[in-house]
This record gives C-alpha cells, sequence and structure tokens, in this order.
C-alpha cells in the first residue's frame, strides 16, 4: 500500500533518482516520518528560529545551552516574626540545669564556702586509705534519719572516687550551679560532687521546717580537709584496727589537737596483741573513755559497698552509738584533756 506525501520536507537530494518530482512512499517509511515529527514538537511561533530537537542523531539525550540571561524567581516574602529568637548568654543562664534537680532548693542563694564546717555538722573523715569514711558517714546519717531527723549528707570525694554513688534510690540531677548532684534515700539527701573541679560553696541544704543535720564526707585526712574541721563542728576519725592504721589515726589524733573526736573502728570488735600494742596515748585514752565505737563489717557491704537498700541492724546500731558520743561534747573535751595530762595508759591497763 503506498499513499502520496506532497507536504512533506522532501528535496531533490532525499528523493534519490526521481528528479525534483513528488514520490510514494511506503507506510513503513510514513511511520518512521511521523516519529521524527513527534520528536520535534510543535514549532514557535517566532519566524526564523527552529526549537533545537533534545534528540540528536547518536541517540543520547542533551539539555540545550541556557542563555546569558536568566529569569529571576519571584520569592514569598517573609513575615515579620518568623524567624527564630537568637538566644544570648542572659537566656541561657536564667534556664537553669537541664536535670531535674530541686527546684525548690535553688531559689535559695548557696552559702559561702569559707573552707570550715558551720558549727553542728559532722565531719567524717577517714585516718588512712580504704578505712570506709563513706559507709561510716551512711551509717551515722541512716542512724538520725530513723530517729525522725532529716539529714543532709555531702560527699566531697571527686565523682570517680565517690563512695556514695549508689546509695541514692532518688536521683534528682543537678543543682542550679552545676557543681553538685543531688539524691535522695529514706530521710536523707545526699549530695556528690558533679564536676572535676572543687565547688567554692556548700550545696544549699533542702527545704525543711527546721535545719537538717548535715554531714559531711570528707574522705583522706589532707591538709585541707583537716582544716575544714576547725571551729565548733564535731569530728569522727575512721579506721581499721590493724597495726598500721592505729599508728595513722594516732597522728591523726595529734594533728587535730584538743578537740572532742570520735573514733570509729571499722573490723571487729575485738583487737588482737599486735593491735593493742600500736596503740598510741591519744588512741588509749578514747578507748579507756569509751569514745571508741567498733563499726562490724558485713559481708554484703564488702562486695557491693553502699547501695540505696537499707543498712544491716549491727550498722545502724553502730550509728546510734556514734551520735550518742557525738551529742556528748563535754565528755570528750575532757576525755583529750586527760590524755595529754594523765599517765599513758599501757594495753596491759586498758584490758584490765
Amino acid at each position: 500500500m503506498t499513499a502520496p506525501l506532497p507536504t512533506v520536507g522532501v528535496t531533490d537530494r532525499d528523493s534519490g533518482n526521481l528528479g525534483g518530482h513528488g514520490h510514494l512512499l511506503s507506510v513503513a517509511e510514513i511511520q518512521q516520518v511521523l516519529r521524527e515529527l513527534q520528536a520535534r514538537g510543535p514549532r514557535p511561533d517566532t519566524a526564523g528560529i527552529t526549537a533545537p530537537s533534545l534528540r540528536p542523531s547518536n541517540g543520547s539525550f542533551q539539555r540545550p545551552a541556557p542563555t546569558s540571561k536568566s529569569v529571576p524567581v519571584a520569592r514569598r516574602p517573609r513575615r515579620a516574626g518568623a524567624s527564630p529568637p537568637v538566644r544570648g548568654r542572659s537566656d541561657t543562664e536564667r534556664e537553669g540545669p537541664v536535670g531535674g534537680g530541686d527546684r525548690a532548693a535553688g531559689t535559695k542563694q548557696p552559702r559561702a564556702h569559707r573552707g570550715e564546717l558551720e558549727a553542728g555538722w559532722i565531719g567524717v573523715v577517714a585516718a588512712h586509705a580504704g578505712a570506709g569514711a563513706s559507709t561510716v558517714a551512711l551509717v551515722i546519717s541512716d542512724a538520725a534519719a530513723a530517729d525522725g531527723q532529716r539529714v543532709h549528707l555531702v560527699d566531697t570525694a571527686h565523682p570517680f572516687r565517690s563512695g556514695l554513688v549508689a546509695a541514692a534510690s532518688e536521683e534528682l540531677g543537678t543543682d542550679a550551679t552545676g557543681s553538685w548532684r543531688r539524691g535522695l534515700r529514706s530521710g536523707v539527701t545526699i549530695d556528690r560532687r558533679a564536676t572535676d573541679t572543687a565547688s567554692g560553696d556548700w550545696p544549699v541544704p533542702p527545704v525543711a521546717d527546721s535545719p537538717p543535720l548535715t554531714v559531711i564526707d570528707l574522705g583522706s585526712a589532707a591538709p585541707q580537709n583537716l582544716t575544714r574541721l576547725a571551729g565548733r563542728s564535731r569530728a569522727v576519725v575512721v579506721c581499721r584496727p590493724t597495726v598500721p592504721g592505729v599508728r595513722l589515726t594516732e597522728q591523726l589524733l595529734e594533728q587535730l589537737g584538743g578537740r572532742p573526736v570520735v573514733v570509729a573502728a571499722v573490723g571487729p570488735r575485738r583487737w588482737s596483741g599486735e593491735v593493742t600494742g600500736s596503740l598510741g596515748p591519744r588512741l588509749l585514752a578514747l578507748r579507756a573513755a569509751g569514745r571508741v565505737v567498733p563499726v562490724p563489717m558485713h559481708r554484703r557491704l564488702q562486695v557491693t559497698g553502699p547501695t540505696s537498700a537499707p543498712l544491716p541492724k549491727p550498722l545502724r546500731g553502730a550509728g546510734r552509738a556514734l551520735l550518742e558520743l557525738l551529742d556528748d561534747g563535754p565528755h570528750g573535751a575532757a576525755a583529750e584533756a586527760s590524755a595529754a595530762t594523765d599517765p599513758v595508759l599501757t594495753p596491759e591497763d586498758t584490758r584490765r
């Protein structure tokens, strides 16, 4: 089947040997011409300008080269106040800590540190490494809380060396300064250091109808910790009933001078002959006056350390004994005075 196609743009060069006259095309040739016309698309109305084909003869797709002039795109006008506000330093400072700390307590200004404990506070210091000052501080705090007192326990150790890191049953986050991390256990508010740098202020005490009993876990007997024990605060010296332990305790008691002191001996109640033979005059006098309280060891605490679980009953009894002696200040001063004036007691006299 053939059909005339006089209107298509076929030149003499395309017609071959037919001359300048029209010729008949087959159906396949007509379909090929139609496909080429469809590929070219509609012609523009502008005279003398033809739209370039997007499909060249080699079959690869190619976009036309961009023109030198570009039409600007209309932008939507920005509404006033749509941009986010710029936050300054003062805005961040007003927000406070991210952690859910004690908001009520954070409203009060922190007290000046001044390097020493306030009157009535209890400072717990270890006579040597591994004595157990953190455990004794928690024993005293739990015993006071069992008697109905509100207790504020402060741990001044480095965050990586804190012995009370698992003692709280509920964590409240950091305070407004970011220096202290607060937790709660039954009747006791625990504040631990939250940064590597020691804070220049004591943490703000918890809000209560009456001032809480404040117990400070000072840790080792460093010079700065002994300086903090100056004033009218009460001191608890923690040691182990070993020969090195009692000798280091004697040196610490000499540095503390004639202030009232209670010794918490973590270990067995009965001391061996080697230990009693190594006692110095001050520790001998305190032991004769009944101001050395044995704090029994517990197998679970030796493995886990202080946790949020209640302390064993023998430890709570030792805590009550320590509190009673701490409230008996004049007798402690008399015991210290007798250690300096009375003849030195021998281990045999102490056992009698």
